[in-house]
């Protein structure tokens, strides 16, 4: 007989002994074929193109940043393409017409005053009416523009506001409004605009774009018999690394700038949280065998008495764990195909995603799943059954017996290493303040972790010294019988407790620490906002003019104009000056003078006078600590539209998790925006000027501009932290997908742990232990587990959270933040999971007679 034909025959007669791997690798294999699923719909999928949908082909600048010898990054804005070059595009064989297109964002008012806006509150677009011929657009009523004055709307568009041919129709670009008349209504080539579409002749398009010399895009139609693919290639290799080509639904990429920042923080996602999860599933699947292996001690220790060699013991269990981990990943990698619609449904409703954002459903993640879940499981199974195989025949079935805590030298050498450094992690925000040490500190919570997984049976009987006399003291068979197996069994405890320290420790620490940012962040926004008054947009943004015309304003003592957008800088990795790394940063550009009237950003370095022109830049401590720069120095910094810079830093301030970790001046960034418009206007009032009087002035004075309302400082405090509070709930929801694969196999482990136990509880029985003792001395062996994991989930927790606390605090002695909802909710389910996964299998276990329990085979 084969070893397989063996390993098969002790599968099936010992199914249930299986069934616990089983579900750990099933379930393990399901939540990594998911996460590679969301980061190959990253790499492949995106938004289906509505207005290029009949481009063969199309053209833009090149969307990235080149990165030597590491992938090209995002520039986090729209690069657009010089108008010159629309003639060599038209030139290239095989091009029946070049078509260029103009975007930009407006406003639009419907005829009720109501701003009109599509899906998700996204502000219309504007384009030229050639552009119709890229989708086809099909014109539904009137005709074209053909005049400056003339409009043509979508007519879901129309429908929103009210238009009918021939209205007058208000539309800014910016905050100044402009009475266009609707000549025509258009259809799209399918279904409806995921954003209104207002048409204008190209002429009055390429004025309103604000960069008449540049182009969004150029739509290429093919020559009969052309193959779009070949065309593309040889439109690149003609215009060379500058542009940018896409067919098929990568159009959509170029249509839409929230497609490519989806497929941006979803492969982000899906990377960071794949490498937890992978890491997570091994100690699960490494748990789950070697409580399994555990359990067959009787079964080895016989084996070798009967001269097995251990590398046939060995083989065997290399067998066993290939078929069950072939047979649990394959159906479970496959389940990731609903689980990753599952994921994909709560991004969409936080707003991670854009409804719309389709998934990429090639079969490459269920392979890799599957793949590392065998992997893992092989790598599990040898070390957990090293134990059990290198023991002498002689000792062997003595040894099936006895349980002992004892560890390695090498695994508790490894695990006091991990400790200390863990430990010492956490202290790095004491010295390194900012993002750098937050994350330095959050990450030591996994770190602890491994070292406590490590040290688990030694850290578990040192606990139950203390917890088995107490037990022993309180009186009652059940209490005694209760301490007299915890210490005697520390390793089946520590299996228990190590995984439920494992789900506690990632959810609360993770959850607190986005908490814990949204925090600082609206404590900085709030207190660095020393403005009186707010002015922001409901629309596209505001005119560029609008902060001088509010200066003008009675009353008004200072107007400072805030603009935002993405800023990238690349820098040398240490050691190594061939390599680079690029670091994206949330930009702000402000007019300095007078600044410190509406706005602190709690400068540490430097001054913020000298913020002048391109050639300078204020960075945050974080920003600076990341990109390894400082006062004086000089980085490589790249705008949203691909412009290179090399500003010297001027000055280095604190609160950059309010309001930009790169400042720059208001023009030089207003210039390289995809749209040009500010986003809010900071106004301080005049030294005895009422501010609830001057925002009534100021409600007055631009009532008839589009869009333009007044907030105060705890608005834009919000508004700073909605990013924050995106990424905390984006987390949230893969912890709880990650929590509940850990409480499944938990649950599976306590229940194979117990059930394990029947002979056992026979034995009690017929010596006179009553069922109700027994079920008495399983509850007080549950509350000890589940006590030990939320002291040790407690211990473990602290000292990462009092790292970020201080790092992004700075404060010397700082209470942690942490999130009560999640911390209750997390403890409450481990309570009632304990509980539950212990006393059903030992009332189902004590339902059997103790004649018939004690003689069923193991």
């Amino acid at each position: 007989m084969t070893v397989f034909s063996f390993a098969w025959s002790t599968i099936k007669a010992r199914w249930t002994g299986f069934a616990g791997a089983f579900i750990a690798l099933f379930c393990g294999a399901a939540l990594l074929s998911a996460c590679g699923f969301l980061l190959q719909s990253g790499l492949l999928a995106g938004i289906n193109p509505e207005r290029y949908a009949g481009a063969s082909v199309v053209v833009a600048g090149n969307q990235k940043l080149a990165v030597a010898e590491s992938p090209d990054a995002d520039l986090g804005d729209h690069v657009p393409l010089d108008a010159n070059r629309l003639a060599e595009i038209a030139a290239v064989p095989g091009v029946a017409q070049a078509v260029p297109d103009y975007s930009f964002r407006l406003t639009l008012a419907g005829k009720s005053g109501g701003l009109v806006q599509g899906e998700q509150g996204r502000s219309p677009s504007g384009h030229g009416r050639s552009s119709v011929a890229l989708g086809p657009l099909s014109v539904r009523e009137g005709a074209l523009p053909t005049g400056r004055s003339d409009v043509a709307l979508d007519r879901d568009a129309a429908a929103a506001g009210g238009f009918v041919l021939g209205d007058q129709v208000r539309i800014a670009i910016g905050s100044h409004p402009a009475t266009y008349r609707l000549s025509g209504i258009v259809d799209p080539p399918d279904g409806s605009f995921r954003e209104p579409v207002v048409l204008f002749t190209d002429d009055v398009a390429r004025q309103l774009s604000g960069r008449p010399g540049h182009l969004y895009a150029v739509g290429v139609l093919a020559a009969p018999g052309v193959d779009q693919n070949d065309l593309a290639d040889s439109i690149e290799q003609r215009l060379g690394e500058s542009v940018t080509t896409a067919t098929g639904d990568d159009r959509g990429k170029l249509e839409f700038q929230d497609s490519s920042a989806a497929s941006g923080l979803l492969m982000a996602v899906a990377g960071s949280f794949g490498g937890i999860a992978a890491i997570v599933a091994m100690f699960v699947v490494a748990g789950t065998l070697g409580l399994s292996i555990q359990q067959r001690r009787r079964e080895f220790a016989l084996l070798r008495a009967v001269a097995a060699t251990p590398r046939q013991v060995h083989r065997l269990i290399g067998a066993e764990i290939l078929i069950v981990s072939l047979a649990a990943s394959v159906p479970g990698a496959m389940l990731g195909y609903g689980l990753v619609w599952l994921l994909r449904a709560a991004f969409v409703r936080i707003g991670v995603i854009p409804a719309d954002f389709g998934l990429s459903l090639l079969p490459v993640p269920i392979l890799a799943a599957v793949l590392l879940s065998v992997l893992t499981a092989a790598l599990a199974g040898w070390m957990s059954a090293r134990r059990a195989v290198k023991i002498r025949p002689v000792e062997a079935l003595g040894e099936s017996s006895v349980e002992t805590p004892e560890l390695g030298p090498v695994r508790t050498l490894i695990g006091l290493l991990l400790l200390a450094g863990g430990l010492v992690m956490c202290a790095v925000p004491v010295f390194v303040a900012g993002e750098v040490g937050t994350i330095v500190a959050a990450s030591s919570s996994l770190i602890l972790v491994i070292a406590v997984a490590l040290l688990g049976p030694r850290i578990v009987q040192g606990a139950l010294t203390f917890v088995g006399p107490v037990l022993r003291r309180s009186g009652g068979a059940s209490s005694y019988l209760a301490a007299a197996n915890l210490t005697q069994n520390s390793r089946r405890v520590a299996s228990a407790v190590v995984p439920l320290v494992l789900a506690i420790t990632i959810m609360i620490v993770q959850v607190s620490v986005g908490a814990a940012q949204v925090k600082e962040a609206g404590r900085q926004a709030d207190q660095g906002v020393v403005a009186d008054l707010v002015v922001a947009s409901a629309g596209a943004g505001l005119s560029a003019d609008l902060a001088d015309r509010i200066r003008d304003t009675a009353g008004v003592r200072t107007a400072t104009a805030v603009t935002r957008g993405p800023a990238t800088i690349k820098y040398a990795d240490l050691g190594d000056s061939s390599a680079q790394s690029v670091l994206g940063f949330a930009a702000q550009g402000v007019v300095v003078k007078d600044l410190a009237d509406t706005l602190d950003l709690d400068v540490r370095e430097g001054d913020l006078g000298g913020l002048k022109d391109q050639g300078t830049v204020a960075l945050s401590e974080s920003a600076a600590q990341q990109s390894r720069t400082g006062l004086g120095r000089q980085v490589e910094l790249f705008l949203g539209d691909g412009t290179r810079l090399t500003p010297v830093v001027v000055a280095i301030y604190h609160n950059g998790m309010g309001f930009g970790d790169v400042t720059l001046p208001r023009d030089v960034l207003l210039d390289h925006l995809s749209t040009p418009l500010d986003n809010s206007v900071l106004v301080r009032a005049e030294p005895g000027v009422d501010a609830s009087a001057l925002a009534a002035t100021l409600t007055k004075q631009f009532a008839g501009d589009l869009g333009v309302v007044l907030a105060d400082r705890t608005t834009m405090a919000e508004a700073q932290q909605a990013g924050l509070d995106l990424n905390r709930w984006t987390n949230l929801i893969l912890l709880a997908a990650l929590f509940g694969y850990v409480a499944i196999n938990v649950a599976n482990s306590l229940v194979m742990s117990t059930t394990a136990r029947r002979r056992e509880f026979a034995l009690l029985r017929l010596v006179g232990i009553g069922r109700r003792q027994v079920r008495r001395m399983m509850l007080f062996e549950s509350a000890v587990v589940i006590g030990l994991a939320l002291v040790l989930s407690a211990l473990l927790c602290l000292p990462p959270m009092i790292g970020v606390t201080v790092g992004l605090s700075e404060a010397a002695t700082v209470v942690p933040t942490i999130s009560p909802v999640t911390t209750a909710l997390t403890a409450g389910g481990v309570v009632v999971l304990g509980l539950l996964s212990i006393m059903l299998p030992t009332r189902r276990v004590l339902r059997h007679r103790p004649v018939d329990a004690i003689g069923l085979r193991e």
